[in-house]
């Protein structure tokens, strides 16, 4: 029976972290299937989906053992997703970008939830403004959205949440290649 666990670990950044975790999944035949990984603040953080045939038990035993070199590891078991959940929906990125300050996501994921968009994967940062260096933030999302919302009237919703908050939001629709590649996912 294939297993499917879900790993995070946080630790201090420095270098070998990701050969310390990668070398405990392949001492068990795991196979890192998805990952995130960041350096966020002075910590690496890593998010990974790793499946095989596996002792599931043994493979968390072992990566909690990693925490004698300062990296905190959990783990959760998991499943693939239907493949027919998502089939119908609209896969559609969001870019956007304005100056920072606080509730810009808690903004446009309210939305999003209250009209049953699924958010599959959101990406934050800060950055320089190119002429101003003043804090630029910048969000791009991949969410699915649901047939009986139309397309439009999201972009229209989500102009008036760039409006008060003072960022410009553009909503792109993927092409249906990405988008079944994700709905895979």
């Amino acid at each position: 029976m294939t297993n499917h666990l879900l790993v995070t670990a946080v630790g201090e950044d420095r270098p070998g972290i990701v050969a310390k975790l990668t070398q405990v999944l392949v001492n068990h035949g795991a196979n890192l299937e998805e990952s995130r990984m960041a350096i966020l603040g002075g910590e690496f953080a890593a998010v990974m989906l790793v499946t095989g045939e596996m002792d599931a038990n043994k493979l968390q035993h072992d990566l909690s053992a990693l925490e004698k070199d300062g990296i905190s590891v959990t783990t959760r078991a998991t499943k693939p997703i239907s493949v027919d959940k998502y089939r119908d929906y609209t896969a559609c990125e969001i870019f956007l970008r304005g100056a920072d300050h606080e509730g810009i996501v808690h903004s446009v994921s309210s939305q999003l939830r209250d009209k049953d968009i699924n958010i599959q994967s959101v990406h934050t940062e800060v950055i320089s403004a190119p002429v101003s260096g003043s804090p630029l933030f910048c969000m791009n999302a991949t969410i699915l959205v649901p047939p009986s919302l139309p397309v439009e009237t999201l972009k229209s919703d989500l102009a008036r949440i760039g409006d008060a908050q003072s960022v410009d939001i553009e909503l792109k629709v993927r092409r249906a290649s990405e988008a079944k590649s994700d709905a895979k996912r």
